[in-house]
């Protein structure tokens, strides 16, 4: 088991909140954090998955680009 950091960005795209969230592909949502503005949204997801964090990020690109978001995922260290 890997855990990643996803972060989320919506600007003018679907909503973006921890149950939109939660239906991420490859990944268990350990945990979320959102901040949202008048016109905009961020999450911070704490991500577990078996996959290379590499087609864990290819995944998520497609899922989020088909909700009108964008994201970038980091690898968190063991424990963190």
């Amino acid at each position: 088991m890997q855990r990643s950091l996803a972060v989320i960005l919506s600007v003018g795209g679907a909503q973006l909140d921890a149950r939109a969230v939660a239906d991420v592909p490859m990944a268990r949502v350990a945990e979320v954090d959102l901040v949202s503005g008048m016109r905009s949204a961020a999450a911070s997801a704490t991500l577990v998955h078996d996959c290379s964090r590499a087609d864990l990020a290819r995944a998520l690109r497609g899922w989020a680009a088909g909700r009108g978001w964008s994201v970038t995922v980091a690898p968190l260290p063991r424990g963190g």
